[in-house]
């Protein structure tokens, strides 16, 4: 649907309907090793501000978390929490 090169900005509304199908692609990345948001983002195809919205969903209910300090470009690594990777084992 949106690609990085989208100009325009999507409805958070119409982010937020994404979130069930995106949850699962982001997971998918992640089992790769951890990664930034724009590492995310490029893997899957959305902007960054779009994997950020799914993505702290996903940490909210224990999905993901961080890794580690942020970068220096301020960005943290995300990583599956340990009760998702066992659960998907």
């Amino acid at each position: 649907m949106s690609n990085t090169q989208t100009t325009k900005l999507r409805d958070m509304l119409d982010i937020a309907q994404d979130e069930m199908v995106m949850r699962d692609r982001i997971a998918d990345v992640l089992e790769q090793g951890p990664m930034t948001i724009p590492e995310i983002a490029q893997a899957v195809g959305y902007t960054s501000r779009e994997v950020a919205v799914w993505l702290f969903g996903m940490r909210r209910y224990g999905r993901v978390e961080e890794k580690g300090r942020a970068d220096v470009d301020g960005y943290f690594q995300y990583e599956l929490s340990k009760r998702h990777q066992s659960a998907a084992a």
